[in-house]
């Protein structure tokens, strides 16, 4: 049949409808959705990726490579990135006017990475050839590293976050890192679209087919192996209690309902027997408390900490996020959202100040040409320090992150003094029921194959839980259910894995190499330029 000859679609696209040639772009990319979490469906991004790889080789102009990687870029981030919006939906917020802002704004900043991808593949390579594709996998790989880093970074649904419902093909982290994992997803995803439009006989095809069949087989295998081979330990003493008060978001700072918010923390923070003959790590999520409730409001609010942290016979901790200030040598208040360890005195151990801010939510870019104040309930709060590692006597060393820290790859973890387990504290109450906190746990899940470390998640609502070094989810709290449950602490790998020896040096490895078979491949194309 005509139908099946190759080329046949390319060759017609041109004559479709302009909305026709607008929507098929846009559609590519909301068809990846769905391999997101929570739903898994992986083969999403095989049919988007593939799709949109013939639509972009039957491109005539840069002009147009911009549009159609835009269009792509919108439609996946529209769709996957619509969650952020019910921020503004909480009873009460003033910036309702910008909901449909931050639905369609934000993904529309974020496709201008995909559009200048797929515009300088155009640019410099014809999709047709081995060096298109090598130029593909260069630009879009490149556009996705530069979304997470630049202007503060948002690496959210990277390519590799597909994988998240095959924890041995996740497993791959542990060796390239979620962006290497997300430059390999891209390798394999967009290989039905290039063999399509590749002019080659069937035998060339073949083979190249059968490398990524190969390579897909052999990193599952790979996870599948290290998953047998590395049970999950546990430190036998230490148990950990993690607090999920499933406070709404539009009670949690309502004056009228901090003694009742604070009622629900210090109750489901009570020992059971189980607690009496281990050490115990209690966590409380970001902003459990604030400095001002301690000191003013309530002042027995000190005295009933005081008294849950008696009932407990063995060495207890206290980790909770707070909403702390201070003032600076100029008398000038600054707020901070931090993570402070009491003892069983309630003696502050140790404080860290979250050092990446989330724009527009904690503190407002560009303030002096920006007249609005930030989502915080104050005029923004003030950067920490960065990474830190943090001591717990007689328990351990661990990593504190709040919130959003939680998912950038690579930045986790003070590299000079390696964690025995990582703290992330958040709130995930602004978002609801939807993909949102779902995705941010899995971001959590894929930080502990990373770096070889156990993470311990504690949500005001969301998913609180905790994930062993490779992954595995030893407990979870379910999505707006309130829980406070004790669980046993899992020990870190013995030896980290090469992502925390390399970073993402092998994916820049890669990406060099990637390049310089491109320009091998296209040497004639751009002489003609």
């Amino acid at each position: 049949m005509k139908f099946c000859t190759l080329g046949y679609v390319p060759d017609r696209i041109s004559s479709w409808p302009w909305w026709g040639k607008a929507l098929a772009p846009f559609a590519a990319g909301a068809v990846m959705v769905p391999a997101m979490p929570p739903f898994g469906l992986w083969p999403g991004l095989f049919i988007g990726l593939s799709a949109f790889y013939v639509l972009l080789s039957t491109v005539g102009s840069v002009k147009q490579g911009f549009l159609y990687g835009w269009l792509f870029g919108f439609g996946y981030f529209l769709f996957g990135l619509s969650w952020i919006a019910n921020a503004l939906l909480v009873e009460g917020n003033q910036y309702l006017w910008a909901w449909p802002l931050a639905v369609a704004g934000l993904p529309a900043l974020l496709a201008v990475f995909t559009a200048l991808g797929a515009a300088m593949t155009v640019r410099l390579s014809r999709l047709r050839t081995a060096g298109g594709l090598y130029a593909f996998l260069f630009f879009m790989m490149l556009a996705e590293w530069l979304r997470g880093h630049i202007f503060t970074g948002f690496p959210w649904n990277l390519y590799a976050y597909g994988w998240a419902s095959s924890l041995p093909m996740v497993q791959m982290v542990s060796l390239i890192g979620t962006y290497g994992l997300s430059l390999l997803t891209l390798f394999w995803a967009c290989m039905v679209g290039f063999l399509y439009v590749w002019p080659q006989e069937r035998n060339k095809k073949l083979i190249l087919a059968g490398m990524v069949v190969l390579s897909m087989a052999g990193s599952f295998v790979y996870g599948h192996m290290r998953l047998n081979n590395n049970p999950t330990q546990f430190q036998d003493d230490v148990l950990v209690r993690l607090v999920q008060p499933n406070i709404h978001q539009e009670d949690k700072w309502n004056p009228e309902k901090a003694d009742e918010n604070f009622s629900t923390l210090v109750r489901l923070s009570e020992p059971t027997m189980e607690n009496q003959n281990a050490k115990t790590l209690i966590i409380w999520p970001e902003t459990a408390i604030s400095q001002a409730y301690m000191t003013r409001s309530n002042p027995d609010a000190t005295q009933a900490i005081q008294a849950m942290m008696d009932q407990y016979k063995a060495p207890a901790f206290l980790i909770t996020g707070i909403s702390r200030y201070e003032r600076d040598a100029l008398d000038k208040m600054r707020y901070f959202n931090s993570i402070v360890t009491l003892n069983a005195k309630l003696e502050a151990v140790s404080t860290y100040n979250k050092s990446h801010l989330v724009p527009f939510g904690e503190y407002m870019p560009l303030q002096r040409w920006i007249p609005l104040g930030p989502l915080a309930h104050y005029a923004g709060f003030t950067p920490g320090d960065g990474r830190q590692t943090l001591s717990i006597p007689g328990i351990g060393l661990f990593s504190p992150l709040v919130c959003y820290e939680i998912i950038f790859p690579g930045a986790v973890s003070d590299r000079t003094g390696r964690p025995d387990f990582i703290v992330n504290v958040t709130n995930d109450a602004w978002y609801g029921d939807s993909a949102g906190p779902r995705q941010h746990f899995t971001h959590a899940v894929f930080r502990a194959v990373e770096e070889g470390l156990p993470v311990i998640r504690a949500a005001n609502t969301g998913i609180s839980g905790i994930a062993d070094p490779l992954g595995r989810v030893i407990v979870a709290h379910g999505l707006l259910h309130q829980s406070g449950d004790n669980s046993m602490l899992p020990a870190p790998l013995a030896t980290p894995p090469l992502y925390v020896r390399t970073g993402d040096m092998l994916v820049w490895v890669t990406m060099l190499l990637l390049g310089t078979v491109f320009l091998f491949f296209s040497r004639k194309t751009l002489a003609s330029i």
